[in-house]
């Protein structure tokens, strides 16, 4: 890339280990390769020599940037004089400049447009985030200087920078303190610190959740969050669940207890457990299996520890991916790494162990289930034949985690009460099982990669929402909602039609899932464009799925 592609250290770090490097000024690559022109853009000239080396150009200037740069082209070339309000030596001010050619001058004050030459015509435009106050008076200064001229004025300043700078002067009244996360050499982070501090607020500028001075502010009742245009959200979400970390550790109360409790619960991935056992109930009642209250009880438990162990062994195996996913995972899964590792260990063992005293068919489904599960991140294919493979492992894929996730839910919830049971009786309940776990399974990784779109991408990994777009993806699982529950009502129908001993029964059993899908539709309605205060809370109200399809189906059985 010519320069960082943003004023963000982490996410150029990041770039860095997926094989984005960033050029130095005036440095030229050794060979013909990709260069990425950074979001704040450059000179047509640099972009030219770089094309003339045999380089191939990607241009990541941001639209915003590229917009400023047409104007300044279209205006330079009708004679306008291009006074343009910036930051001197800011990237996007030196590539302004370049587009404007000898016309262009540099303002930063309202008093520097005093040393301009008088001109017939001028066009003032601005630097993308640039102060929308020091914007104002600057232009006020151009029609009194330039008093018998044209003056075309064109405020292109971005409008969520505009925003950010009005939400934070705002957001400054409601608050005893204000921390602002971003790069601290982009402009328009130092920009809303300033303004912070102007309004006489306690304002710390940080970059990561280590730069915070948590003794500064244990002492306030309420303390904001703001960030620069340039700033990752998995950053901000680390900066706030890091001040929720703290005051857990350094404030003891009953609240911060509990809290604290959620996370290293959600951490372990328990609620998914939870949720999963929950589906091994579902089933059986669903299918009208009949086993002992042992071989139930043996059988929920088996279930449980498979998916405990399963998530966990992937979580802690990949540990450099969940720093992108919230600073309480990470650190606990770095603090506790071989003890983590030795839980999973006793949870297969002791998984394989219940197994093979249940039956010989649970032992052999739960040893293969085991084994594709913990080779899913592993290379599988010899270094020697890599060559000749576009992936290495399951996870290089794209989007087979999702999927691959989802069949291990609904193959085992179908399979594990019947290996236990020993009978295999091939019903239409069997199907409804497999489809229904299988849904409720693959939405909820969904809904989980809406969540970590933006580490997703980042790190390369290929999700179904990074292919297709959060919107998207939206408005698909909302009609995947609205088909299964046609679907249930049409079965329900059907079933009623045909089997006139059973048909209360049956149609209870598929009707009283419908709240279910309900409460999905009700979860996506509310959670867009509302951030949850706590990360736990969301991995709470996503797996609260599975609670509400066994209390529907308990409902149906016993009542």
């Amino acid at each position: 890339s010519l320069g960082p592609l943003i004023h963000n250290g982490q996410t150029i770090e990041m770039l860095r280990q997926r094989g984005v490097n960033p050029l130095a000024d005036g440095e030229m690559p050794p060979v013909a390769s990709t260069v990425i022109i950074r979001a704040h853009g450059v000179p047509p000239t640099t972009e030219q020599e770089f094309k003339s080396q045999g380089h191939c150009i990607v241009d990541g200037t941001c639209p915003k940037v590229k917009t400023v740069h047409k104007v300044i082209e279209k205006y330079r070339e009708l004679g306008y004089s291009i006074i343009i309000t910036g930051d001197k030596g800011h990237a996007e001010v030196v590539g302004l400049l370049g587009y404007a050619k000898d016309a262009g001058h540099l303002v930063q004050t309202e008093d520097d447009i005093t040393h301009l030459p008088l001109v017939p015509r001028v066009c003032l435009v601005s630097q993308t985030t640039f102060d929308t106050f020091l914007f104002g008076k600057i232009e006020q200064a151009v029609r009194a200087h330039f008093s018998n001229a044209e003056i075309v004025v064109k405020k292109t300043i971005c409008s969520a920078t505009d925003k950010r700078q009005n939400e934070t002067t705002e957001l400054a009244s409601r608050v005893d303190a204000l921390i602002v996360v971003g790069g601290k050499q982009s402009a328009n982070t130092k920009r809303l610190a300033s303004i912070a501090q102007s309004l006489g607020k306690p304002t710390q500028l940080v970059e990561t959740e280590e730069d915070v001075d948590f003794d500064a502010i244990a002492d306030c009742q309420i303390v904001g969050i703001t960030a620069g245009a340039s700033t990752p959200s998995w950053m901000i979400k680390r900066v706030v669940e890091y001040i929720q970390f703290m005051a857990q550790q350094k404030k003891r109360s009953v609240p911060n207890l509990l809290w604290h409790g959620l996370d290293v619960l959600t951490n372990l991935n328990v609620f998914a457990a939870l949720g999963a056992c929950g589906m091994y109930y579902l089933s059986c009642v669903v299918q009208g299996i009949v086993v002992t209250s042992s071989q139930f009880f043996a059988g929920g438990l088996v279930f449980f520890l498979y998916f405990f162990a399963i998530y966990l062994w992937n979580s802690i195996s990949t540990l450099e991916t969940t720093q992108h996913l919230g600073i309480s995972r990470y650190r606990f899964y770095l603090k506790h790494q071989k003890l983590l590792f030795l839980l999973t260990g006793i949870s297969l063992v002791g998984l394989l162990g219940i197994s093979f005293a249940l039956s010989r068919a649970l032992f052999f489904l739960m040893s293969f289930s085991t084994l594709v599960g913990t080779v899913y991140h592993s290379t599988i294919v010899p270094s020697s034949l890599q060559r000749f493979f576009r992936y290495r492992n399951l996870k290089d894929i794209p989007t087979s985690r999702d999927l691959f996730i989802a069949l291990a839910w609904s193959v085992l919830a179908v399979c594990v009460p019947i290996a236990i049971a020993g009978t295999v009786h091939f019903t239409f309940s069997m199907l409804f099982v497999f489809c229904e776990v299988f849904i409720l399974a693959y939405l909820r990784s969904v809904i989980f990669d809406m969540r970590d779109i933006e580490g997703d991408r980042i790190m390369g990994r290929e999700t179904l929402v990074t292919f297709i777009g959060e919107k998207r993806i939206r408005k698909a699982i909302v009609g995947m909602i609205g088909v299964s529950v046609f679907t249930l009502v049409c079965v329900a129908a059907i079933v009623a039609l045909h089997d006139q001993d059973h048909w209360k029964t049956a149609c209870a059993n598929y009707l009283s899932q419908v709240p279910v899908f309900a409460y999905l539709y009700l979860f996506m309605r509310l959670s867009q464009g509302h951030r949850l205060p706590r990360a736990s809370l969301f991995n709470i109200l996503v797996d609260l799925q599975f609670g509400i399809a066994v209390v529907c189906a308990y409902l149906v059985a016993y009542i």
